[in-house]
């Protein structure tokens, strides 16, 4: 074989080599952006659920954008289509990425609110009588009604004050002890 025909096919290789490399990197950019697309959904109908753990959320979020900002270093490298595409899921994965560290630091204000009016409610109550709901008042009617002095303990107790072998104490003023 002439020498110029072995440079042509060498040639011809060397690009062959460099389609397949640069298709193999397209598949796996393809692969990898549909991995991270999926966690991103996955991620967002998560996020919508009222009790969603959103540390948990935000770590796997920040992993997702990693993904998509190594995708987005080699955006030259990919198809038209393909970087489009990346292009838009990062911006919809940095925009869920805001939004759950924007609940996290509402829920975290939300929180130290509650225990500052926490921390305040119970100093007013130690300080004011409240008013009791029906059910503790009724609680405290039934605790009255059995402190209250029975005919037994009347007819039991002794004049000095000394305590009886029935449990009352002398007098009109019997406590029943628990």
């Amino acid at each position: 074989m002439p020498l110029a025909a072995r440079i042509v096919l060498l040639a011809v290789a060397v690009v062959a080599v460099a389609v397949a490399v640069w298709s193999l990197w397209n598949v796996h950019a393809a692969d990898e952006n549909a991995d991270a697309t999926a966690t991103l959904t996955r991620t967002i109908d998560e996020a919508s659920k009222p009790d969603a753990d959103l540390r948990r959320l935000l770590t796997q979020q920040r992993q997702t954008d990693a993904r998509y900002d190594a995708l987005m270093a080699a955006k030259a490298t990919l198809l038209p289509q393909l970087a489009t595409s990346v292009e838009r899921n990062a911006e919809v994965s940095r925009a869920l990425t805001g939004r759950i560290e924007d609940r996290i630091a509402q829920e975290e204000q939300d929180r130290q609110n509650q225990n500052a009016d926490g921390k305040r409610t119970q100093d007013a109550e130690r300080g004011a009588d409240p008013a009791l709901d029906e059910q503790e008042r009724r609680k405290l009617e039934e605790l009255l009604r059995n402190n209250e002095p029975t005919a037994g303990d009347d007819a039991t107790a002794t004049q000095d004050g000394k305590r009886t072998q029935q449990g009352g104490t002398a007098g009109n003023r019997d406590a029943k002890p628990w």
